[in-house]
């Protein structure tokens, strides 16, 4: 009877420095011994056979033991190592699996050790069934071998904080394509906020409020059947055209079918992953988390700053800490669906970072790929997000210095813009509508006659960056009148 959660096995790593708390199941009212690191504890499940302990806070190490036994049974985990854990969470392109990245293999050849567990991307448990994947996950030491399917993105970052620093390093992937933010927050916090309510939640479940499960089941397997149609018709264009790009393809092709039918079996239905997937790693302790996600709510992009910030203060209460979020600002591509809304999106992650404290966002405006949302090349993003962490909690004097507008002012008639982080270049701006080119020396630009707005970058699409240090300006909008 004696059980352990599923997130912890050998191979474990657990944050070091903070509390921990392992937990199971036993026979009602069961004494519990758990030995961790030569330290011995005790509890007593309560009448459902639920158990936990939390375990004190301990320095780094890279392996040690853990033994936890009742009167009749014992389970033994090997080989935990107590580090810093980094918890990669959003969408697709943080999902994108190493695999399928552009410079994988040979990205890996001379690897890091580090340890990672993936949540298995469960969309729905039907009637409390047990889900045989949440029993087989595991923690793994990562090999070549066992990598291919971890997200791209979270691997170059681990890899470049492995470069210079001396302690264990563990990932936890929860990720999963097409979700909103809103698939990841808590029903009652989404029905908390009036303006989430009405359009995540009470939208949804409104248009299907008389849907029976066989008429979501009919919806379902027709739109398995389009998605099927679509694939043959991928594999037959990469049979007849085998050197064209991906980006092409989608160009040529059109997207993905999406999204599939609403209903309690969708995982894209709000809050729906955060029970299925977070809650169960929502006892774990991390060092910080790395979310990549937002391409999914451009439908809703005026009111994505709201959504962000609910998610990221929602889950520092369910995670029991103020962690550190790094956000990846969304790259350049060409949104047709919803056009015009990516930089809506990029301005709400800006705000979420200028905002709130411990909220760190890089720039990838440089990396995206025109047609394709999912660009294969992952290594610059994963590399930035690495040596923003480096810089950011581990105090390494990282170059990673995004140019970024410091502030404006109003001269007479001209608009002075000051920057951080670059002194001299050219500067597309539009200004009340019409592009012009500006210098800019000693950190600042001087925009003549400006009426309504200045903006930099500001589209779905841009393609004149300022660059500096290799590294794209963050965009921006400006109402200066």
């Amino acid at each position: 009877m004696l059980k352990l959660d599923p997130i912890f096995s050998d191979h474990a790593l657990i944050q070091h420095s903070v509390e921990n708390t392992i937990k199971g199941w036993a026979s009602p009212n069961e004494t519990i011994h758990v030995v961790f690191h030569e330290r011995s504890f005790q509890t007593i499940s309560n009448k459902e056979g639920e158990w936990s302990i939390v375990l004190p806070p301990f320095l780094p190490i890279w392996s040690t033991e853990c033994k936890v036994y009742t009167e009749r049974e014992m389970i033994e985990i090997h080989d935990i190592a107590i580090g810093d854990l980094y918890l990669a969470a959003g969408q697709s392109n943080m999902e994108y699996i190493l695999e399928d990245e552009a410079n994988y293999p040979g990205s890996a050849k001379d690897m890091k050790p580090f340890r990672f567990l993936i949540v298995p991307p469960v969309e729905y448990i039907q009637n409390g069934q047990e889900v045989p994947s949440f029993e087989k996950m595991n923690w793994k030491n990562a090999t070549i071998e066992n990598i291919k399917t971890l997200s791209a993105v979270s691997f170059y970052a681990i890899q470049e904080i492995a470069k210079k620093t001396k302690i264990p390093l563990g990932i936890v992937g929860c990720y999963k394509g097409g979700t909103s933010a809103s698939c990841w927050i808590d029903e009652e916090v989404l029905k908390h906020n009036a303006i989430l309510k009405k359009e995540y939640y009470d939208t949804y479940w409104t248009d299907i409020k008389d849907q029976s499960e066989q008429e979501e089941d009919q919806k379902r397997n027709a739109y398995q059947e389009k998605l099927q149609d679509y694939t043959q018709k991928v594999e037959a264009y990469q049979k007849q055209y085998p050197d064209r790009s991906l980006s092409q393809l989608k160009h040529d092709l059109g997207h993905t079918p999406w999204p599939g039918p609403k209903g309690n079996k969708d995982f894209g239905r709000p809050s729906g992953l955060y029970h299925t997937m977070f809650s169960k790693i929502k006892d774990l302790s991390f060092k910080a988390v790395w979310w990549y996600q937002g391409e999914e709510d451009a439908k809703h992009a005026d009111i994505y700053a709201i959504l962000l910030g609910t998610l990221i203060d929602s889950w520092r209460i369910d995670l029991h800490d103020s962690l550190p979020f790094f956000l990846v600002q969304l790259p350049n591509y060409i949104e047709t669906t919803y056009p015009e809304t990516w930089p809506i999106l990029r301005e709400a992650q800006m705000k979420n970072a200028r905002g709130k404290e411990d909220v760190e966002i890089l720039c990838a405006l440089d990396c995206g790929d025109d047609y394709n949302i999912h660009p294969i090349d992952k290594t610059k993003i994963g590399k930035r997000l690495g040596q923003l962490v480096l810089k950011t909690l581990y105090d390494f004097n990282e170059l990673i210095l995004f140019p970024i507008l410091k502030r404006w002012k109003r001269v007479d008639q001209d608009i002075v813009l000051e920057f951080s982080n670059i002194e001299d270049g050219t500067i597309l701006l539009e200004v009340d509508g019409f592009e012009h080119e500006y210098r800019i020396e000693e950190g600042k630009t001087v925009v003549p006659n400006a009426k309504l707005t200045i903006s930099y970058a500001y589209k779905n699409n841009p393609k004149s960056l300022v660059m500096h240090n290799e590294l794209p300006m963050f965009p921006f909008y400006l109402n200066v009148e």
